[in-house]
């Protein structure tokens, strides 16, 4: 090898040094690239919230990672989504055309609903419930219909009987039911029939209802007190959902998951809706908005201490009260969270949850050229990869200076569990002396508890007078 002077010799062996980087952290990029299956469902505690308006970034703001809806999305959000369907005696009358129809809307939803509640408060007679003196038999009959239609079209797709109104313990006996009325059934008692039925080998998890009505989020289940915070009689309490898990327990569904679908404490209305008809027999389970924020973030701690078999708990409500439509003294306004001091509390709240994991490949970019090769552009590819369980939406800026010009194929994007995008980034330079051009590619993820955001990329392209290029021999 000929004589080489040193400077120019440190310029050849950096460039060969940097080229060999560059080369190195594209090919283990490449490597992981390649699709991986996604990850085990989270059996981390779900934090959800009812919602009327879909305020997505700010459930993703307060840290929540569910939102059950009334309607089909349509496309993937960054929050988990349990859709509620309509679930009422009247379907009985058509059970194929009810799977059929169920069918077709789980295979178009495939990818953008992740759980199915099936009906709501069936052991109710309202037109909210079971529209019909409740039937747990029937009902489980409906349920198995929907779960075998939906879990042909999603297998993914969890789903969730519909959450059981707690009644307390119905007196008599209609048609032969316990604890049934005619009106209602007894909670405990329509779970029993609903098992009975076969109800519990068409489900992913059991929906219940745990209000809190009086009773603060640690009250005992079942026991009275002249406390109303203390008072638990009837389970009329927060932790009346351990009762119903004891009856899961015991007829082998103890390692099913329990999904509180609806659960919250009523706030105290204007004194102008006290008066109103609609309010009887609901003041006693009145709070005030302070103790709500308290017992919400209770019961979440509390369940997250003690309940490893409660699955996601959903509360009732986020945003009801800042619906337009309803009226100033509808009850739903008052089960509502917004503008509260609950939000605040349930955004500050440490949650026990699974997040997403930004991954941002390669860490650094690093490119290396003569003087002569200008101008210069360069097409390289970046890897972004969500390493957790649960979706993020991401944001990608550049930031540098003139002469170095840095564009982007795409700014923005949303990144399933375990999902793997690539974007380009384009590398330019006009006619520059020797020297360093140096930029930052920035990649920002919501929400912000997402582990690895922000993710600084720094880009440099080395300009050296001559790069002296060396091609190895072949060895057989």
């Amino acid at each position: 090898m000929q004589h080489i002077r040193k400077r120019v010799w440190m310029a050849w062996a950096t460039a060969v040094c940097a080229a060999l980087l560059l080369v190195a952290e594209i090919w283990v990029n490449m490597a992981a690239a390649a699709p991986v299956p996604p990850s085990s469902p989270n059996s981390a505690l779900g934090y959800g919230f009812n919602v009327a308006a879909w305020e997505v970034e700010l459930i993703q703001e307060m840290g929540f990672n569910w939102m059950k809806v009334f309607n089909p999305p349509d496309g993937r959000l960054p929050v988990q989504i349990l859709l509620r369907i309509d679930a009422h005696a009247a379907d009985m009358n058509d059970l194929a055309g009810y799977g059929a129809w169920l069918h077709t809307l789980a295979t178009a939803q495939a990818g953008y609903v992740d759980a199915y509640e099936i009906g709501n408060e069936p052991n109710l007679d309202a037109t909210y419930g079971w529209a019909a003196p409740p039937n747990a038999g029937d009902y489980a009959a409906l349920l198995c219909v929907a779960y075998n239609n939906i879990k042909t079209a999603d297998p993914q797709a969890k789903v969730i009987s519909a959450g059981l109104a707690p009644t307390g313990r119905v007196q008599g006996n209609w048609n032969g039911h316990p604890g049934h009325n005619g009106l209602y059934q007894d909670e405990r008692e329509f779970f029993l029939e609903f098992l009975a039925a076969g109800g519990g080998d068409c489900l992913d998890g059991v929906g219940y209802h745990p209000y809190g009505f009086s009773a603060d989020f640690d009250a005992a289940p079942d026991l009275p007190s002249a406390d109303p915070t203390q008072n638990c009689a009837n389970g009329f309490c927060f932790r009346g959902a351990e009762k119903l898990y004891e009856l899961m327990a015991a007829h082998d569904l103890g390692e099913t998951g329990m999904w509180a679908t609806e659960f919250g404490w009523l706030v105290t209305p204007p004194d102008d809706c006290l008066s109103d008809g609609s309010w009887n027999g609901r003041l006693w389970q009145l709070v005030t908005p302070q103790k709500q924020a308290s017992n919400l973030v209770g019961a979440y701690q509390y369940a997250a201490a003690n309940w490893p078999w409660m699955e996601a708990m959903f509360i009732f409500n986020l945003n009801f009260n800042t619906a337009p439509y309803y009226p100033e003294c509808e009850q739903m306004r008052y089960y509502g969270v917004r503008e509260r001091p609950a939000e605040q509390a349930l955004r500050d709240m440490p949650k026990e949850s699974a997040q997403g994991t930004l991954s941002v490949m390669p860490a650094a970019i690093h490119l290396a050229i003569g003087v002569a090769e200008q101008p210069y552009v360069i097409t390289t590819p970046l890897w972004l990869r969500n390493e957790g369980a649960l979706p993020f939406t991401y944001t990608v800026a550049v930031a540098t200076a003139h002469p170095l010009t840095l564009t982007l194929s795409q700014a923005t994007g949303l990144l399933p569990a375990a999902g793997i995008e690539s974007i380009t980034l384009v590398v330019q330079s006009d006619m520059q002396p020797v020297g360093v051009l140096t930029g930052t590619l920035t990649v920002t993820a919501v929400p912000t508890s997402t582990v690895g955001t922000p993710a600084h990329i720094p880009i440099a392209l080395h300009i050296f007078e001559e790069i002296y290029r060396v091609y190895l021999p072949l060895i057989k």
